[in-house]
C-alpha cells in the first residue's frame, strides 16, 4: 500500500461565503465528486474512486471569503491534480448569487 499524497491551494476571493460555498459544491459536483457534507457547512467533504477533497471557506468579510483547498489521495497525481483542477475551477467560476 502506498503513502497518502496531500496538496492544498489557498485564496481569497471578493464575494460572499454564501456564494464562495454555492461555487465550491457546484464546481465539486461539475467534476464528478460525491458531496458527503451538509450545504451549510463551512467545509465541503467530497470523494470520487480515489481521492478526497475538502474546501473550506472563510468569511473574512460580508464580500470576502477565504478558500482553501485539500485534495489527498494514495495517488500522487490524483491529489496534485484535483487540487489544482478544483481551485482553477472555483476562481474562474462566473456563477453570481440571484435574490
Amino acid at each position: 500500500m502506498s503513502r497518502p499524497y496531500l496538496f492544498h491551494y489557498a485564496s481569497s476571493f471578493s464575494r460572499s461565503h454564501n456564494l464562495s460555498m454555492a461555487i465550491s459544491r457546484t464546481e465539486l459536483h461539475k467534476a464528478g465528486f460525491e458531496l458527503s457534507s451538509a450545504p451549510a457547512a463551512w467545509e465541503q467533504f467530497a470523494i470520487n474512486a480515489d481521492t478526497l477533497v475538502i474546501v473550506t471557506s472563510v468569511p473574512l468579510s460580508s464580500s470576502n471569503t477565504y478558500v482553501h483547498v485539500v485534495a489527498t489521495s494514495n495517488l500522487e497525481e490524483s491529489a496534485k491534480g484535483w487540487s489544482a483542477r478544483i481551485m482553477q475551477a472555483i476562481k474562474q467560476s462566473g456563477m453570481v448569487m440571484m435574490d
